[in-house]
């Protein structure tokens, strides 16, 4: 009996123990697909409880050992995470769902990062959907339109040219230099500072927009202060690609597109020119107070030679702009390979991008090789290296063609009668050459080598803390060749005028970051405690060379021994260092309020002595309401958290042009005549300042992040109020002092502004999605305080009459105010203004019947928009998916340049008359109040120039195809997306010029605005 009862127990034992041993050897296999039944590679598939974890392929497959009863955990970023009871069976296919609050979980905010639920600062998050989306060649434009307060103006359409201004909560210095403010005081040294992967830079034109993985814009103050004295004009986190676990994956993306002009400002053809001549002497005899001067007294052959009229009589009517276009061609191709270990995760990338211009002769290459590793090489080092290799050839073409193209005369012609080009137009012509000359007799190429690097060490000694050192060198190599052939418009076919140019520069720097960080969290504390030590340096070289009279073009710019007459040798060095002590403290109370308190001391070489170094602090605070008790039972908000900080932040002077040692007095060379003989001397640039001192910039930020319907909408508000003192600009001294002027702190301003952003789920039923996110921010800037009791501050530029005026915006234009066009039955009153019929009128403002530039000007407008907004909205239907962003500026007015180039020049005498732009202009028989009589003007004509540059532009539509996985299992080809876009279709605006984004360029250098019809693919295996 004994014996049976062991052989029973001995038997259920046994059978028990295989049931076990087969439950946890069974295999379960399946795929992991999203809502759009696409598979989803990299998945994290593990059985709850366990450390048995596996990740899915490239087809989005998985299998794991598993036994009924085991829950199975799916997660992966951007999903939310699911978790299957396992029942039984070898298959298990599963769908994950989108979550949209967590794509963007994890926010970067300096030396470090903090999720974004937990963040007390002003942050936005642009992802690497968003700007492969934009499928631009920059990395700048793809932010366009992407955040709220961040205000991105494009200053030159050449290709490759990477001319912006970005705003982030408007300006806040100024920049006195004359020849760099094209826009009004606003330079790209107000730009935010840039950080890409930890290196500090001032442009990032050389970067793939497809490498980068993500941005972050830290904004106000309180998120800047962690870069002190860098982080007045805001900072932009860029963070290229990275390696993940798993197995190797492979992306291949490319597009190609063609170019075109758009937006064409419409001309005078022959016929039009031809009267619009008779005009302009009408003109001329009405300012010379002729009033019954008409058309048909004007003789034509006064001021036509026999060559032009012959022309007219021809028929020949030229649309030189016409003659000049072509069509740019434009590519990317991006290859990126990633995958790893738990361990050691690698990537690598190669890209080739082409852009060229709708000019013949503008061209941009950039080519980009990216490496990176990161290891764990014990449990308590970690070792990290990142590269980064552009090699760029930019060639922008001749700087005269388009401006010559809009001159002149289309009576003349372009071709000889053998078909070859003719060099003038018309025999008479002597100035403006024959535009289609120029891209074979004009150059001007940059070539540049640019390597971006970090090596980083991380020591983990203990759970908590870590200690990482970074070093991260920036090296960049450029060469700028020029050359003005025999038969370019400078050169007009003087042999002694040709030119080459060369320019060198070699450029280094480094961030050497000791970054120390230690987490603590229990119950119902958590600590996240961050020390910095910085050091930052910068060096660069650079040698310019100018050679003329070449007998021949054939070597261009690479044999300046060919040239007899050597013009200029320069050379340049500068080298200046930044030394910082930085630490953030994060403490969060029960996980719902947040303390962030921040410091940074900064010492920059650059600043006179004894004010070298400078403490910035910040506080922020942080309130998750929607945890609170009081808001259980309540059905509006799935989420609410109000933010607010303070902060402060410093400019050593760089954004208003301050360059190293320009603060002390620095001697130049010259020369002068003493009794006939040339005598070199020396001689002091300008006055050194000794008292010169940061400029620093204080904010207080309000902000509210918000969710409602379950989070379909969600959102935030940020209003702000940011102070800035010690405004540093550099003021001109009379020359009879010796000195050209001195930099100094000038006074205060502030800008004050609300941003709202907005997300929206509006459909998402499983077979179709709709999204989309607004954007809205208006600033108002104002000039507080200048110091030494002045009210204003005068200053030109780009034909502005520009000011620095207190209660006023930085860069106001300040001028008399335009009241239409004196009319015929108004010539006794225009009398009394020394004025005739035809000419501008402006506003008697104090109505003492003068008009006096103290009593009658006034600030009539402002450079930069008063609000701006964006529109992003992306459909998903089954396969499709469609997208598109509008983005507006409003509020803003330039002195255009298109009109200063084409109303009316030459029109004093108009035997060497331009063409002009088609108008509404004033004659005795078009009574038009709002454009002067060519060829009189009077004394206010350049008010009719200033023009409302608001716009609404279409950045990109874009309709795309995923091709089913069916078709693709058999082809190992994980996805494969196809798509076509057309970039900036549309443009609406008042602006009747080039563009409204950069009215006030000049002419000399500018390009079209063109839109970009393209096709791609984004292949993964």
């Amino acid at each position: 009996m004994k014996k049976t009862k062991f052989k029973l127990l001995a038997l259920f034992f046994l059978i028990a123990f295989s049931i076990n041993s087969w439950a946890q050897k069974t295999q379960v296999s399946g795929v992991v697909t999203d809502q759009t039944k696409l598979s989803v590679p990299g998945v994290n598939v593990l059985v709850k409880g366990t450390k048995d974890g596996v990740s899915t392929d490239f087809d989005g497959k998985f299998k794991i050992s598993a036994k009924p009863g085991d829950v199975i955990v799916f997660s992966f970023l951007g999903y939310k995470t699911l978790e299957v009871p396992y029942k039984g069976g070898a298959t298990l296919n599963v769908t994950l769902k989108e979550d949209s609050a967590q794509l963007d979980e994890v926010v970067v905010i300096g030396y470090g990062t903090v999720k974004k639920n937990d963040l007390t600062g002003s942050v936005a998050t642009i992802s690497a959907k968003q700007i492969e989306q934009a499928n631009k060649v920059d990395a700048i434009s793809a932010l366009q339109g992407q955040s709220a307060g961040v205000v991105i103006q494009r200053t030159d359409n050449k290709p490759g040219g990477g001319g912006f201004n970005i705003r982030i909560r408007g300006a806040s210095t100024i920049n006195s230099s004359q020849a760099a403010n094209a826009n009004g005081g606003f330079t790209p040294g107000q730009n935010p500072l840039f950080i890409v992967d930890g290196i500090f830079l001032d442009d990032i034109s050389f970067l793939n927009p497809a490498d980068i993985s993500r941005m972050d814009i830290l904004k106000d103050a309180s998120a800047t202060a962690i870069y002190g004295s860098r982080g007045s004009n805001g900072v932009v986190l860029i963070e290229t690609k990275r390696g993940k676990t798993g197995e190797l994956k492979v992306n291949y993306s490319n597009y190609v597109g063609v170019k075109q002009a758009y937006h064409m400002p419409e001309m005078l053809n022959a016929t039009e020119y031809v009267e619009y001549l008779k005009d302009v002497v009408v003109g001329n005899k009405f300012a010379a107070n002729q009033l019954n001067y008409r058309r048909d007294d004007v003789v034509l052959s006064d001021y036509l030679d026999a060559e032009e009229r012959q022309n007219i009589a021809d028929g020949v009517n030229t649309d030189w702009v016409d003659l000049l276009l072509v069509r740019g061609f434009q590519t990317n191709h991006t290859f990126n390979l990633s995958g790893g270990t738990e361990k050691t995760v690698y990537a690598a990338g190669l890209a080739y991008t082409k852009d060229e211009g709708t000019v013949e002769g503008e061209s941009f290459d950039r080519y980009n090789i990216r490496g990176s590793i990161k290891s764990d090489l014990t449990k308590w080092l970690n070792f990290s290296l990142n590269n980064y290799i552009t090699s760029a050839i930019n060639d922008s073409g001749s700087w005269e063609a388009f401006r010559s193209a809009y001159r002149l005369k289309p009576i003349g012609r372009p071709y000889n009668e053998d078909g070859s080009l003719k060099f003038f137009p018309t025999a008479k012509e002597t100035q403006i050459t024959n535009p289609l000359f120029e891209s074979d007799y004009q150059t001007k190429e940059t070539r540049y080598l640019q390597y971006l690097g970090d090596i980083a060490l991380q020591i983990k000694p203990f759970e908590g803390l870590s200690l990482t050192t970074k070093f991260s060198p920036n090296i960049k190599y450029s060469r700028y060749g020029e050359y003005r052939g025999l038969y370019s418009k400078d050169v007009v076919g003087q042999a002694a005028l040709r030119r080459a140019v060369v320019d060198n520069s070699n450029y280094f720097s480094y961030s050497w970051d000791n970054i120390l960080n230690y987490k603590y969290e229990k119950g119902i504390h958590a600590l996240d405690a961050t020390a910095v030590f910085s050091r930052f340096m910068e060096r660069s070289e650079f040698y310019h060379n100018q050679v003329r009279n070449f007998t021949t073009d054939d070597f261009s710019f690479y044999n300046l021994d060919a040239g007899t007459n050597i013009v200029e040798v320069t050379s340049d060095f500068v080298r200046q260092t930044l030394e910082s002590y930085t630490g953030r403290l994060n403490y969060t109370l029960n996980n719902k309020y947040l303390f962030t308190v921040t410091g940074r001391y900064d010492g920059s070489s650059i600043l006179a002595a004894g004010n070298k170094w400078a403490f910035f602090p910040s506080a922020a605070f942080g309130w998750k309401l929607i945890d609170e008790g009081f808001m259980k039972n309540q059905k509006i908000f799935s989420n609410a958290k109000v933010r607010l900080s303070y902060g402060q932040t410093g400019n050593n002077g760089q954004g208003g042009g301050l360059a190293p040692l320009a603060s002390q007095s620095l001697i130049a060379n010259g020369a002068t005549n003493i009794g006939g003989t040339s005598v070199a001397t020396a001689y002091l640039t300008g006055l050194a300042n000794k008292n010169l001192t940061w400029e620093k910039t204080s904010e207080v930020n309000l902000g509210f992040d918000f969710g409602v319907l379950n989070n379909k909408v969600t959102g935030s508000i940020d209003v702000y109020n940011r102070k800035i003192t010690g405004i540093i600009f550099y003021t001109g001294l009379p020359s009879t002092t010796g000195f050209g002027g001195t930099f100094d702190n000038i006074g205060e301003s502030t800008n004050k502004g609300i941003e709202v952003g907005l997300n929206t789920t509006n459909v998402d039923n499983g077979r179709l999605k709709w999204t989309t996110s607004f954007n809205f921010a208006a600033n108002k800037n104002t000039i507080d305080k200048l110091y030494g009791g002045l009210d204003v501050l005068y200053y030109s530029a780009s034909s502005n009459n520009l000011v620095h005026k207190v209660g006023s915006p930085i860069g106001a234009i300040y001028d008399y105010v335009f009241d239409g066009i004196w009319q015929l039955d108004e010539a006794t009153e225009a009398a009394t203004f020394g004025q005739t019929p035809g000419q501008v009128k402006v506003k008697d403002i104090n109505g003492d019947g003068l008009i006096t530039a103290d009593a009658d000007r006034q600030v009539i407008g402002q450079v930069t928009p008063k609000w701006t907004g964006s529109i992003v909205s992306n459909m998903n239907y089954k396969n499709f998916d469609f997208s598109f962003l509008v983005n507006t500026s409003q509020g803003a007015t330039m002195s255009s340049n298109f009109h200063n180039n084409t109303i009316f020049p030459w029109d004093g005498d108009p035997a060497r008359l331009f063409n002009a732009a088609k108008v509404d202009y004033w004659t005795p028989e078009n009574a038009s109040n709002s454009m002067y009589q060519p060829g009189n003007a009077g004394k206010y004509g350049h008010l009719v120039k200033y023009k409302n540059v608001s716009f609404t532009k279409v950045g990109y539509i874009t309709l795309g195809y995923t091709i089913p996985q069916t078709v693709l299992q058999k082809l190992k080809i994980s996805s494969l997306r196809v798509y076509t876009t057309v970039q900036n279709p549309f443009v609406i605006s008042s602006y009747d010029g080039w563009d409204p984004e950069n009215a006030g360029r000049n002419a000399w250098g500018a390009a079209f605005m063109s839109r970009t019809y393209m096709a791609g693919i984004n292949l993964n295996f």
